[in-house]
């Protein structure tokens, strides 16, 4: 796709995405997401547009985007079928989250920075006309303070400002409440929302605008992020081992999660936690 000017000669770069449009470097936003398809809806596009733009892509998987590393491959070869080869020489890489940001079991914002630094200076070097990066930062709310977080996002945006770069920062609606909401949408320059299919531009500036845009879900409510979490790993057949594993966390603090949510939502065995987070959204049945 070609790039075009703006006004005071500021170069233009296609998303690939009809409800964002066109946008200059450095640009960070926000998109929430329903379903899976609607992530799919996001993803494949805007790195579709980026590789044919000839721009680096970067992928970074976060378990709570219903996609392993190898389905996150094979759903991006559908729109991309050269996409094995341009894996091979590097014009697109697709990491799981906790190569990137985790040093151990624990989050290094100071590596992750640098990592970044590396790859956009990497690509300029290597030819390309810029980078663009899409992942989703949702799951270190549980690893990171509050102020500890809106510090990567300020650093890393301060990156942005400074760079031919482009970012999107994906939420799911599912595993987010309205405070979740609220607080992504002050960390990005704007924030588009799409659910089953529809796409908008919305203005998230105070509570009452995010409750407007969370998924209400009564019993869903009363779990935490990381409950939520959790209960979607379960959901997708994952052993308290794996989870413990992907989070980064003990088996012990796994079990104790799911004891609580358990108890909230009054199910007592596993079967019955599937249908509930097949129910509530929180894992597809989509193939």
């Amino acid at each position: 796709m070609n790039a075009a000017s703006t006004e005071n000669g500021q170069r233009l770069r296609d998303t690939g995405l009809e409800a964002v449009g066109r946008v200059p470097w450095g640009t960070h936003f926000s998109v929430f997401y329903e379903t899976r398809k609607d992530l799919l809806d996001i993803v494949v596009p805007f790195f579709k547009a980026g590789l044919q733009a000839n721009e680096f892509c970067l992928w970074i998987v976060a378990n709570s985007e219903l996609f392993t590393i190898n389905e996150a491959k094979a759903v991006l070869h559908k729109a991309v079928p050269d996409l094995s080869r341009l894996l091979k020489i590097g014009n697109i890489e697709i990491v799981p989250y906790y190569k990137w940001f985790l040093t151990g079991r624990a989050v290094n914002v100071h590596k992750a920075i640098a990592r970044f630094r590396q790859k956009v200076s990497e690509a300029v070097k290597r030819g390309f006309s810029g980078t663009r990066l899409t992942g989703s930062p949702a799951w270190m709310r549980n690893n990171l303070r509050a102020r500890s977080f809106r510090e990567f996002e300020q650093k890393f945006d301060g990156q942005l400002t400074r760079k031919q770069m482009i970012a999107a920062c994906t939420f799911p609606l599912r595993l987010s409440g309205a405070e979740d909401i609220l607080n992504a949408a002050r960390t990005h320059q704007f924030a588009v929302t799409v659910r089953k299919g529809a796409w908008k531009r919305v203005e998230i500036a105070d509570m009452k605008s995010a409750k407007r845009e969370a998924i209400t879900n009564p019993k869903l409510e009363q779990l935490t992020f990381r409950q939520r979490e959790i209960l979607q790993l379960v959901a997708r057949g994952q052993t308290t081992k794996q989870i413990a594993d992907l989070l980064g966390i003990s088996i012990k603090t796994v079990e104790a999660h799911r004891l609580r949510l358990m108890g909230r939502l009054k199910i007592d065995n596993v079967p019955g936690l599937v249908r509930f987070a097949i129910r509530a959204g929180l894992v597809s049945s989509e193939a």
